[in-house]
């Protein structure tokens, strides 16, 4: 079975757990499912353990025993389990068989009216439960007292039914509380492996989506140097060598959940992509050198997605974006004139941009895509640096100047 560890500080997932390991544990639901049991069988024995000593006919024997045994099997149909079912019909049960014996058996059997009480803690709100499972231990030991003719068997029969009623109903409790945490398990379980897949599938996208768009430019431009400009071919052929080593450490860095950018690199790549693809760029950097890396890796996850974009989506002849920090924000801006193409990369051009909302709204930011009256596109994210805070955002105004 699948189940999740901590690695580098996220979730990952392994196939199945280790043999040895799987060998070490001990098997939980044997061991929740022999609490109940245990306890039930001590307080079985404890009612029906005086009546085997005391008497010599067979007859009150085998009631005690066909009592206990029937007392031990409804409280644990109904309460073994970590919930509660058919409470009425269990306490009715326990009630005929724990008093009822006691005409016939005396005080020798008081300690069985602890099924009763027990039930009463396990099926009803503490409140009404308390004083009601009281009342039916000081009721066995009433009927212990006037069936003995002694005050001191009503006080052991009621101290007998109470012990009795604290170990089934504690018992039940743990079973029940081990329950509501083994469910809490699994969905943490379930819920890491989720966002696992959806870190991974993530990633992937926005890792991998510009290094392939970049090898399918390169290539097709070689495709069309290879025969009359073999040298040229050569030397953009060797930088497609490099793109793709670039993409396999991506996929590498996706499996080992390590996923840093470096914002210096991805600004260079983008510039070199959009010019393969005979886009005019303009860059414009101020004040990142000190960027936290985890701000650096957003707005670097977002520099590829929006550049991949451009490519993939418009048909932009200039693309201008700049990557600046100010008033403690750290701000990244990719504008660009294709919005009148097939596609212009907005937020329903596929799940990219939803990602990139996602990576920068963990941090604390925004991330903003619009179309203008002219023509461009303009993509803008904005996250905030240590303790400053994304204190403004820009006007359409600043955007253009």
């Amino acid at each position: 079975m699948a189940y999740p560890v901590r690695l580098r500080g996220k979730f990952r997932i392994r196939a199945a757990m280790p043999a040895k390991e799987r060998a070490e544990r001990p098997d939980f639901h044997a061991l929740v499912a022999a609490g109940p049991v245990a306890a039930a069988a001590a307080v079985a024995l404890t009612a029906v353990l005086p009546v085997l000593a005391e008497r010599e006919s067979w007859v009150p024997r085998l009631l005690a025993l066909a009592c206990a045994a029937a007392l031990a099997g409804v409280h644990l149909t109904a309460f073994a389990h970590g919930g509660v079912r058919r409470p009425g019909l269990a306490l009715v049960a326990q009630a005929l068989l724990g008093y009822g014996p006691m005409v016939q058996l005396g005080a020798l059997w008081s300690a069985a009216g602890g099924f009763l009480a027990g039930g009463l803690l396990l099926a009803v709100r503490p409140a009404r439960a308390v004083p009601a499972a009281g009342l039916v231990c000081v009721g066995a030991g009433l009927l212990a007292a006037w069936a003995a003719g002694s005050v001191d068997a009503g006080l052991a029969g009621a101290v007998s039914a109470g012990i009795a009623a604290l170990a089934l109903s504690g018992v039940g409790a743990a079973v029940r509380l081990t329950a509501e945490r083994e469910e809490e398990r699994r969905e943490l379980k379930r819920n890491a492996i989720a966002e696992e897949r959806k870190r991974f599938s993530r990633d992937v996208h926005d890792l991998l989506g510009l290094s392939l768009s970049a090898i399918t430019l390169k290539g097709e431009l070689v495709d069309r140097l290879v025969i009359g400009q073999p040298d040229r071919a050569k030397e953009e052929l060797a930088e497609l060598l490099i793109m793709s080593r670039r993409a396999l450490a991506d996929v590498r860095t996706v499996a080992a959940g390590y996923r840093e950018l470096s914002l210096d690199d991805e600004c260079r790549a983008a510039a070199a992509v959009l010019s393969a693809a005979g886009t005019r760029v303009t860059v414009a950097r101020s004040g990142t050198a000190d960027l936290p890396p985890e701000v650096a890796t957003a707005l670097a996850a977002v520099l590829r997605e929006g550049v991949t974009n451009v490519v993939r989506h418009s048909t932009a002849s200039w693309c201008a974006f700049s990557v600046s920090k100010e008033d403690g924000t750290a701000w990244l801006e990719i504008v660009n004139d294709g919005a009148g193409g097939p596609a212009d990369g907005g937020t329903a051009s596929g799940s990219g941009l939803r990602n990139l909302v996602d990576r920068v709204e963990s941090l604390g930011g925004t991330l903003a895509a619009e179309s203008g009256a002219d023509g461009t596109h303009r993509l803008l994210a904005a996250v905030p640096v240590g303790c400053g805070g994304v204190r403004r955002h820009r006007t359409a105004d600043e955007l253009s100047a």
